[in-house]
């Protein structure tokens, strides 16, 4: 792979690793509100995705 293109893919994982983590957190934050009334069941994926986020986000550095 061309340094362009690597660079190109490194700096997409990261832009997606972060939105993964900022959704991860928005919806546990989301989850604590009673007013919403979100299933409990996906708050465990919501913790999840901010460690998949940022798994995504270090891929994306190396």
């Amino acid at each position: 792979m061309k340094r362009k293109n690597a660079s190109l893919f490194g700096n997409t994982l990261m832009g997606l690793g972060l939105v993964v983590m900022v959704v991860g957190v928005g919806y546990s934050i989301l989850n604590q509100l009673p007013q919403f009334n979100l299933p409990q069941f996906f708050a465990h994926g919501a913790i999840l995705s901010i460690f998949v986020g940022a798994v995504l986000w270090l891929a994306g550095l190396a």
